[in-house]
């Protein structure tokens, strides 16, 4: 159960960088601005979903905060201390607590190995358990997540792809973590093996009390699995809020934008779609002030060369919009 008071994770600053190589007639390279200045705080026990189009940062910011790629410069404070300025001795340590779910789970497996090297590794690397403690812990986490012990000598090929990622959430999960970045954990898997995954996810979050940041495109699965939702375009964070407040009442055009095109059940019904112009702005090249401005409808001259800040409007809702709300063109 989300914890109001108490802050599991906070991201300040934080900033991810990527320089292309130089060269003899490149002697300047661009570089990408992949996580650009993101400010977020995450609470025990809570799911943060993180959504946005493809390329605009999520995953980079997952991985980010795990220190899985380096981190350009900011702040990752975890419970109290700041992580980013770890060494490797404390970081391997810190590892236990902070965990990863991959999106696709055969290229995440070695197909090389069992079940039981898989799921046990992390107990081994850690010296964790006699030979036989770690096999009824092994055991115990497969019985958790839906397998059962007459798996443990196969092989990843042998399984579906929803079973392959219930192997890859025990191996998440076999240490004990607090903190577990899903990085598009569902998107691989068919939509009938979706609910039963993400169920799944829910049940070992209320039963180890863990704290999810939830990254996914789709934008029906993180209404059903998040507390609150946070929106990211070309690598900022540009709405932030409760799940009931962004899905009900968005204030970005961009998260208004997106929510328009998630599908209706009933076909009586009918969505007015919004339909952004253009393409997606390079990376390399973001536009000056704010970075939606190109495809906004409702931009203005101080939009395209004014930076908005992420201001808090209320109940937690924060949004980086010079018009917060205000759907009327400006031009």
């Amino acid at each position: 159960m989300r914890s109001e008071n108490q802050v599991l994770l906070e991201t300040k600053d934080l900033r991810k960088y990527f320089s292309g190589k130089k060269g003899l007639f490149n002697l300047n390279p661009p570089v990408v601005k992949a996580v650009d200045d993101i400010n977020l705080t995450i609470h025990k026990g809570e799911t943060l979903g993180l959504v946005g189009e493809s390329g605009c940062g999520k995953s980079t910011l997952g991985r980010t905060i795990l220190k899985l790629i380096p981190m350009t410069s900011g702040q990752v404070i975890y419970n109290g201390e700041d992580i980013a300025a770890y060494d490797k001795k404390q970081m391997w340590e810190m590892r236990k607590r902070m965990q990863i779910i991959f999106q696709d789970p055969y290229s995440s497996l070695n197909p090389r190995m069992t079940v039981y090297d898989l799921v046990s590794a992390p107990l081994e690397v850690y010296g964790i358990g006699s030979a036989a403690e770690r096999k009824e812990m092994v055991i115990s986490i497969l019985n958790d997540v839906g397998l059962d012990k007459q798996y443990l000598n196969r092989f990843p090929h042998e399984f579906s792809g929803g079973q392959r990622q219930r192997i890859g959430i025990a191996r998440a999960l076999i240490l004990n973590p607090e903190f577990v970045v899903c990085d598009e954990a569902v998107s691989a898997l068919d939509v009938s093996v979706r609910a039963q995954v993400l169920n799944l996810m829910k049940k070992m979050q209320q039963k180890r009390n863990l704290t999810y940041l939830f990254i996914s495109h789709d934008l029906s699965v993180v209404r059903h699995v998040s507390d609150r939702v946070a929106v990211m375009y070309l690598g900022s964070v540009v709405e932030i809020a409760d799940k009931q407040d962004l899905y009900g009442a968005p204030l970005h055009p961009y998260t208004r934008a997106l929510l328009s095109a998630i599908p209706i059940p009933d076909a009586n019904r009918k969505r007015n779609r919004i339909i952004l112009e253009g393409d997606v702005p390079s990376a390399y090249n973001p536009p000056s002030g704010c970075k939606f401005h190109t495809r906004c409808p409702y931009a203005t001259d101080r939009c395209r060369e004014e930076v908005p800040a992420l201001r808090d409007m209320g109940g937690g809702h924060g949004v980086a919009c010079h018009f917060p709300g205000d759907f009327s063109v400006k031009g």
